[in-house]
Parts: structure tokens; sequence; C-alpha cells
């Protein structure tokens, strides 16, 4: 739901629960109680298609995250042996292309994350049979090679659930508009509760009323944490402004440990930004999930300084 409907799904929700607590009032009156049953068989519908909607919202997202963490997993076992033997053998270039953490990798976009592991797989496969006393097996290759391609066919598969998504939306939309129907009509039934019920019918108009929350009072579907070091000194770095790319406003700075507790509003790709005066600006791409917490711990490179002209 957009926000707007949002706003007039929470009033029905609330109405609905002042005229349940209040039915020894209204029990009596015969075509209010109808209208209170039409209410209520509209609210479980509305009910089911947004739990509906959550779940092929969700379902996508779920899948590519446990995809890209199959091939990271696979890709960092098979590196990692890779990186022993070219230390040990004092092979530079191959050691060069091993070398890399979770976080590296993870901080790369989609297809990206896809070429590295395959990279991985180009430069190792000839290689195997040296890394028999290195743990890595030709199944851990083939696992890796399978893992790449399945998350490759997931970013480029078509994605059917958005539409089906879309005609959820316009069916929440029809049964909204019902509900605010019927409660049009039982407003103007409140005459009758005025002179014998009135607080009821004070009640009843406050749940009536549509508050607009605005984002700011949303709850944080997640939080993101981490903590930012300085990449020259490796020192906590306090101050560095942490925000989700075109959601300043819910930006926060790193306290003087280097730490700090970012809440996430939307699920979805985002980018995490990390900036501070003196330092690269870097941007962290990322996976939001609901209820899903996360760590992203950087180190920010400081900015070479700039030398002044001769004589001055």
């Amino acid at each position: 739901m957009n926000v707007v409907m949002n706003n007039k799904w929470r009033m029905i929700k609330t109405t609905q629960k002042t005229l349940t607590t209040n039915s020894s009032v209204w029990g009596g009156f015969v075509k209010f109680g109808v209208y209170k049953g039409q209410l209520d068989a509209e609210i479980v519908i509305i009910d089911n298609k947004e739990n509906l909607l959550m779940e092929i919202d969700r379902g996508p997202k779920k899948e590519k995250e446990r995809l890209r963490m199959a091939m990271v997993r696979d890709c960092l076992k098979v590196s990692s042996s890779g990186y022993a033997f070219a230390d040990d053998t004092e092979d530079t270039l191959l050691a060069t292309k091993m070398e890399f953490t979770k976080s590296d990798l993870l901080n790369l976009v989609d297809s990206e994350q896809a070429n590295k592991a395959e990279m991985v797989y180009n430069v190792i496969h000839p290689i195997l049979a040296s890394l028999e006393d290195y743990n890595i097996l030709p199944l851990d290759l083939t696992n890796l090679k399978n893992s790449v391609e399945a998350y490759r066919d997931f970013l480029t598969a078509p994605k059917n659930s958005a539409d089906t998504g879309a005609g959820l939306r316009e069916e929440l939309e029809v049964h909204i508009a019902k509900c605010m129907w019927i409660l049009k009509k039982m407003d103007r039934l409140m005459e009758h509760f005025k002179e014998n019920n009135n607080e009821f019918v004070t009640v009843y108009t406050k749940s009536r009323v549509i508050v607009d929350l605005g984002h700011r009072y949303k709850k944080a579907i997640c939080d993101i944490a981490g903590v930012v070091k300085n990449l020259a000194t490796s020192a906590f770095e306090e101050g560095v402004s942490v925000y989700i790319l075109g959601d300043e406003k819910h930006g926060v700075k790193t306290d003087v440990g280097g730490a700090y507790i970012l809440g996430a509003y939307q699920d979805g790709e985002v980018v995490l930004v990390f900036e501070k005066e003196g330092f690269d600006l870097k941007e962290v791409p990322l996976l939001v999930i609901k209820k899903e917490n996360q760590e992203v711990n950087v180190s920010l490179k400081p900015v070479d300084p700039v030398e002044p002209p001769p004589g001055e």
C-alpha cells in the first residue's frame, strides 16, 4: 500500500476495534450490526491479501539472498585455500587474485559478485590437483560453479511476481474503498446514539480521523550496525555520517569507538553511504530484508593532501 492507503487502513482497523469494544451500545440496532458485519468481512479479505502480498514481495528477495550467500560461501572456501597455496609457493599473481574478504565480496554489486566468483573458479580449476593438501576437492569447484550459475540465472530471470503484486495492490485499494463506503453509512447512523450514548459517539468520531503519521514515525524494519575505521591507521573513526542514499534524514554518526546503529525503513536494494570530511566517500550496496539485522564494517581512506604550488 502507498502512504495514503496505509493511513486509511490504520483508521479502518482502529474504528473496527472501537466498534467491537462498544458492541453492547449498538447491539440491538439491526442495520448497524449488518454494516459492522460487512466491515469485518472486508477487513478479513484485506488482511489475507496483505499477507499474500508480503510473501510475494519478500519471497524473491529471500531467495536472492540465499543464492548470493551460497555463492559467497563457496567462493571464499576455494579462494582461501588458493591464497594459502599461493603464499606457500610465493605466487604473487595468484595471491593477488585470491586475496579478498567476505566484506570485499559483498561490497560488489550483483553481477560483479558473480564475476568475481567465476574468476576464482577459472583460476583455480587448472591447478586443482595442487590444492588437495589444502582441502579443496573437485566437488568444491563444482559447487562453486553451480552456485554462480544459479545466482546468475536468478538475476536474469523474469520477475513475474511484480505483475502479481501490482494486481493485489489494486485489489487492496478496492476493498479499502468498500470499507470507507461502509463507514460513511455508519457515520450517518451515529445520529441515533448522540442523545443517550454520546461517549460512544465521541470515541467513534476520534477513531474515524485519518492521521498521517508520516515517515518519521515509522518503525525501522531492521537495523544495520557496524564499525568504521581509518584505513591508514586502523583506528576507530568517530563522527562519520552513515545513511541510506535517499533517506539522509535518518542518518547517524559513529561514536568514539567508530560504532553506529542505523535503522532501515524500507526493504530492497539500497546504497549505504559513509561520509566524513577528509576521507573518500564510501558507498556499499546492500540488500535490506525485513526483520533481518545486518553488520557492515568499513574502513575509510583518508584523502591525499593537495600539495601547494611552489612558492606558496
